[in-house]
């Protein structure tokens, strides 16, 4: 059995269903897993299972596509595949591991007025988050870097971080609740998600329209038992990610629109509540004050002047 460090593309070599486990993709799985439950136990904190579970699922979402087969097909062998998994890291993967990270635990690796803190509130303010995001979606997807850096192990695996981290910093400011480590609401987070999908319709228009195929990675890679030639595997890579992409963005768009509609809606339901409790103790305190006069009777100076109960001396 072959065993090798990180899914890369072997030029030439036809594809068989060899099982061929990807070390690294194993041990940054564990590591993550294993770091965040061990981040709990030092803390004395317990494990929050919603939270827990998201985290896992992100991780999960990153080891089905890093691991083989889909690792090594995507890498190597089918440009379609290969975008698949880039939709997965960074609309399913990171989103998962954003939300699955407790306030506290930020707090205690990032405190606020610390170095680290300040590192993560500047690379995660929402206009340079964009940039970050979009820069790397350009630059990763540029020929001339693919083919260079997939053929590789360590490119591979590069490829993989900057397509993770810059989806890490993409989601932060739209996921976390935190206002102090720039979060943002609507409309501004709606305004930024849209963004960033109409962004990516270039770069897949490119893969979608092109008469012949961009990269030399996938082109001469042997055929596989699907019958796609590079030029129809390079087509569908593009509608993977400007549908499938789109509609995965649009959904978490959506849920989150609908989220804070929600919160938005319990927030003016509690204020009208508010407000009709403080006008009907006004109105009571009215009524009360009327019912007290009607009682000492009308011209009476302290409700006994006028009744007689107060000798008047006339001078």
């Amino acid at each position: 059995m072959n065993v090798a460090w990180w899914c890369s593309s072997t030029p030439g070599q036809i594809w068989t269903w060899r099982y061929t486990p990807f070390i690294g993709v194993w041990i940054v799985a564990a590591s993550l897993i294993g770091g965040y439950v061990a981040a709990h136990r030092r803390a004395g904190q317990p494990l929050d299972r919603v939270l827990f579970r998201r985290w896992c699922l992100g991780v999960l979402a990153l080891f089905v596509v890093s691991e083989w087969p889909i690792g090594q097909l995507g890498v190597g062998y089918m440009a379609t595949i290969g975008i698949g998994r880039y939709v997965v890291y960074t609309f399913v993967a990171a989103p998962l591991l954003v939300s699955g990270i407790p306030t506290w635990l930020v707090d205690r690796w990032f405190p606020i007025g610390s170095k680290r803190g300040q590192v993560l509130s500047s690379v995660t303010r929402w206009p340079f988050a964009l940039l970050v995001f979009n820069a790397v979606l350009f630059g990763t997807h540029i020929p001339w870097i693919v083919d260079t850096l997939k053929v590789t192990q360590l490119g591979s695996f590069g490829v993989d971080v900057l397509h993770l981290g810059a989806a890490l910093i993409w989601w932060w400011p739209a996921i976390r609740r935190e206002p102090e480590r720039g979060a943002i609401q609507e409309p501004i987070r709606a305004f930024y998600l849209f963004t960033s999908s109409v962004l990516m319709f270039v770069p897949a228009a490119f893969l979608t329209f092109s008469p012949l195929p961009l990269y030399g990675l996938y082109e001469l890679a042997p055929p596989l038992w699907l019958g796609f030639d590079p030029t129809s595997d390079q087509q569908a890579a593009g509608i993977v990610m400007n549908v499938v992409g789109g509609f995965v963005l649009w959904g978490i768009i959506a849920g989150l629109f609908l989220t804070w509609s929600r919160q938005q809606q319990n927030a003016d339901e509690i204020t009208r509540k508010a407000r009709d409790a403080r006008t009907l103790a006004r109105m009571k305190v009215m009524s009360d004050a009327e019912a007290g006069e009607a009682h000492d009777g009308p011209g009476t100076v302290g409700g006994l002047v006028d009744g007689g109960a107060v000798p008047v001396r006339d001078d």
